[in-house]
């Protein structure tokens, strides 16, 4: 009964001050309010980087190639050095390395009726489906045979889709690929957000790329998989004997290629945003801490301004624990409901603003109650111990 009648008592307090109650409510609002748009976030982008990880696999490898050097010094030169024979040469040599796809990328102008895009231009093998997990949506991946004739046809990624098409089909649409006409016959699904947004390419042939489009004989990377994940030291010494052989590095010299598994890069992406999210979500707790502060403050202004009913309180009976429990359910009060509006708050934002929806992991909606409960518990202890011992009859002098 002691604890609903101090309920009652601390909502009649907040109407009766509602622009100071507002302001204070406001302040721990915004706080948990930020703190749980960092943790969606966080949680979006893990689990994009996750579905990244399953895509790629544990066991395929990127090569690609090294910088130039000039006496010792690393230029802003790439070695051109990556050749297709030398990728079959890893897959037919190595007894660990179960496929290998070369590709070549460059950049390119995309343009369909009066709509153009500047994109990147992927030419590849048709393995490149079963080693990046990448399979059409819409349409299909080319074939063996487009591949020997050097056929001028192409799959479009999201991203070049919605610029060139919007929500229209391009299977079987002609686009103009730096001024050359190439028949779409497949659509990528999306992606989400990278490093290098995977959505913004456009797929071709390998042969269309280096003989009918870009004239060029070298590679920009090579994919190679692996038999399996704990095959990689055996595989990265395979790469690495072929290709020191075949550019004729002398054992002193550094390799000028590049070897590195596509899992553990997105792992080391992962975990840098983890940390940025932490560091985030601990300025965000700073402005819980400012709102607290804002809770203590209203709370010793109440105090003062309800000395009187606090002398009368203690003259009738009321014991210092009463009074005690009267303050402090009050701060906890305010602590509790602003982060019933930071929550809500922040559930209208992601749907209204970015699109993410109304959905909050439970468990850190847990975690914002106990937060704002003991923001609310810690800013009112002062505050409340402060009434409670206050001399009862200089409280009923209190004018």
């Amino acid at each position: 009964m002691i604890i609903l009648e101090n309920i009652q008592m601390a909502l009649q307090s907040l109407k009766t001050n509602p622009l100071r109650s507002a302001l204070t409510l406001t302040g721990i609002a915004v706080g948990i309010g930020a703190v749980l748009y960092v943790v969606i976030l966080g949680e979006i982008t893990q689990q994009r980087i996750n579905e990244r990880l399953e895509s790629l696999g544990s066991n395929v490898l990127l090569i690609r190639p090294g910088y130039s050097r000039l006496r010792g010094v690393r230029t802003a030169a790439i070695y051109t050095n990556l050749k297709w024979d030398e990728a079959k040469e890893i897959k037919t040599t190595s007894n660990v390395i179960t496929l290998t796809v070369p590709t070549y990328t460059d950049q390119g102008v995309a343009e369909f009726k009066d709509q153009n895009w500047s994109t990147r231009i992927t030419g590849t093998t048709p393995e490149y489906e079963t080693i990046n997990n990448d399979h059409p949506i819409e349409g299909r991946f080319f074939s063996e045979d487009e591949l020997n004739r050097k056929s001028r046809v192409c799959l479009l990624g999201a991203t070049v889709h919605e610029k060139l098409f919007g929500n229209l089909s391009p299977i079987g649409e002609s686009i103009l690929i730096n001024s050359k006409r190439f028949t779409v016959i497949g659509l990528l699904g999306s992606k989400g957000e990278s490093w290098h947004n995977p959505d913004n390419q456009i797929f071709i042939p390998l042969t269309t790329a280096q003989e009918r489009l870009y004239g060029a004989d070298y590679l920009t990377s090579i994919l190679a998989q692996m038999r399996s994940a704990d095959d990689y030291d055996e595989s990265l010494f395979d790469i690495e004997t072929i290709l020191r052989r075949n550019h004729r590095l002398r054992p002193d010299q550094d390799n000028d290629f590049r070897v590195r598994r596509q899992d553990l890069y997105l792992s080391t992406v992962r975990e840098t945003n983890i940390e940025i999210a932490n560091f985030i979500i601990i300025i965000a707790l700073v402005s819980l801490i400012v709102g607290g502060i804002g809770v203590a403050n209203v709370m010793l202004v109440t105090v003062t301004e309800r000395t009187r009913e606090i002398g009368i309180r203690r003259a009738i009976g009321a014991k210092k624990f009463h009074i005690l429990t009267q303050f402090l359910v009050e701060a906890m009060i305010l602590g509790i409901i602003g982060g019933i509006l930071g929550i809500v708050g922040c559930m209208g934002f992601n749907y209204f603003f970015t699109g993410i929806g109304l959905n909050i992991p439970l468990d850190w909606i847990g975690y914002s109650f106990i937060i704002c409960f003991g923001i609310g518990s810690i800013a009112g202890l002062y505050p409340a111990f402060q009434a409670a011992n206050k001399n009862v009859i200089d409280a009923l002098r209190y004018e």
